[in-house]
């Protein structure tokens, strides 16, 4: 007997409809014997609570569910509750840049995440790619325990321990990550039987893999990739020539460097009138077949460049840096600082800050980020890489002195910000001093900001949160000294909130 017949007897009273209790539907029925057959209406009201409190209870199982084994023993100290409160806090803000750095850091001490954070750090992980290797180096066993459970937490769990197998079977049935990781791994053992295990597989690999697998040919490179890459410039995947033709460009005695490097030979020369120098250009005539195989795109990718011009920008941004300086026997320095004839110097410049990107050219990034890019003319990042994009070539002190010294120059510009933005932490002095000299400004100015600018988000999580300095109180003594309070003030207490939380963090793991 169901709910809606008892609901329905009810309804119309057990002296119109009499009710039978025979049977009650699903797990109520066990328990029927304890109705009192002998008074109707109570046999009604008790079979209605029977079959309530078996719904609200749910259903019995088909089969008895197995209990899964227990997690294996952690060896790793658990950390703190005071550093696990700083998780926390980082989980509940939303702060990934934060939580990443927590991790790393716990990690490198030797600590596992506790317990009860475990489920939300998989969680953010899974949404956030970038934080997947900070947190499977903090799971611990019970935190890849907790991970087998799920599949998309297995993924998360998975980037600690994507390598590392000896058997050769991972290459041909592992995941993608497993078969990348054992290709790394045997490619730093032995780079030609790597490469040729690649190439033997190659023409089966998807598009996708191909663009991936590839990247595994950056470790060891040498003269000996060389036919490899030479025949993926003919791939049918744009993102696989593209990166095959930065490999080639790597290798200094390429074929690939020697065709760039003849294809520009006449596109510049210096003249001479009387003590003054000068950079005369040459449009290239046209873009022949080899050259659109090396990667040159003839259309401009913007309105604002000119056909012509677009080549020249590309054909002086394959050539091998050293070229230029070897061919006119100056520096980096003084050619970019030469002035450029015909209205070019836009596309001179682009070419030589594509290729000092690339090429990783501390030497030209330097004497570009100079010289300015006063003459970027708008053009879109592919044709006109942003100052931030050299200045991550550069060491991180000769960066962070290029980022001070721009913030000095220009205050919160949009080249200023981005520079001290995109400078890794703990920040050195001379750029902390910069910053809290731009801050300390901004808060005494009359007129306050509406919103901070990404200098301030900047400082709360690459301010030094240890040593002799204590940056958090220097905030706070910036907002007492605010103007009228308001948003800036406020931001900046939270910035001095959250240096003091890391200043905790690090203190628990010591």
């Amino acid at each position: 007997m169901c709910y809606d017949e008892i609901v329905a007897t009810a309804t119309v009273g057990v002296n119109q409809r009499p009710l039978t209790l025979t049977s009650l539907a699903g797990p109520a029925a066990v328990h029927a014997a304890v109705l009192d057959t002998g008074d109707p209406a109570a046999a009604v009201l008790g079979a209605a609570a029977l079959l309530t409190a078996a719904r609200r209870a749910g259903v019995l199982t088909a089969t008895v569910a197995a209990i899964p084994a227990v997690a294996a023993a952690d060896s790793a100290p658990e950390l703190s509750p005071a550093a696990s409160s700083v998780i926390t806090f980082a989980l509940s803000d939303g702060d990934h840049a934060l939580l990443a750095e927590l991790l790393t850091a716990a990690a490198a001490a030797g600590f596992r995440a506790a317990a009860p954070e475990l489920p939300a750090i998989l969680d953010a992980a899974v949404r956030d790619r970038s934080l997947r290797p900070a947190a499977a180096a903090v799971l611990g066993e019970r935190g890849r325990w907790l991970a087998a459970h799920r599949a998309d937490w297995q993924r998360v769990a998975s980037a600690a321990s994507l390598a590392v197998s000896d058997d050769p079977a991972a290459w041909e049935t592992g995941g993608r990550g497993e078969r990348r990781a054992w290709l790394a791994a045997l490619r730093r053992r032995d780079p030609d039987t790597a490469r040729d295990l690649l190439a033997a597989g190659w023409s089966r690999e998807a598009g996708d893999v191909r663009e991936e697998l590839i990247g595994v040919l950056t470790i060891a490179l040498s003269d000996a990739d060389e036919p490899f890459l030479e025949a993926a410039l003919d791939d049918r995947k744009s993102s696989v020539r593209q990166a095959a033709a930065a490999l080639l460009s790597a290798i200094p005695s390429s074929a690939f460097n020697a065709r760039a490097a003849s294809r520009a030979a006449g596109l510049l020369h210096i003249e001479r009138r009387g003590l003054r120098r000068s950079l005369a250009v040459s449009l290239p005539a046209s873009c022949d077949p080899a050259a659109a195989r090396d990667g040159i795109i003839t259309a401009p990718p913007s309105a604002r460049i000119g056909a012509g011009a677009w080549l020249l920008t590309q054909f002086i941004a394959a050539v091998p840096l050293r070229e230029w300086t070897t061919r006119f026997g100056l520096d980096a320095a003084s050619l970019a600082e030469m002035p450029v004839q015909g209205g070019f110097r836009a596309d001179v410049h682009a070419g030589w800050r594509l290729a000092a990107v690339r090429q990783q050219d501390a030497s030209w990034a330097v004497a570009l980020l100079a010289v300015g890019d006063d003459s970027s003319r708008g053009r879109p990042p592919m044709a006109w890489p942003e100052p931030a994009k050299l200045a991550a070539v550069l060491p991180a002190d000769m960066r962070a002195a290029q980022a001070a010294a721009l913030l000095t120059a220009q205050g919160a510009s949009r080249a200023a910000a981005a520079a001290v933005a995109d400078c890794p932490g703990p920040w050195p002095d001379r750029l902390a001093d910069a910053v809290l000299g731009h801050l300390a400004r901004v808060a005494r100015a009359a007129s306050q900001p509406r919103r901070p600018d990404s200098i301030l988000w900047a400082a709360a999580s690459k301010l030094p949160a240890g040593g002799r300095r204590d940056f958090a109180a220097e905030l706070r003594r910036l907002a007492a000294a605010g103007q009228g309070g308001g948003y800036l003030v406020a931001e900046l207490i939270r910035a001095a909130d959250s240096i003091d939380r890391r200043r905790l963090f690090l203190e628990e793991l010591h």
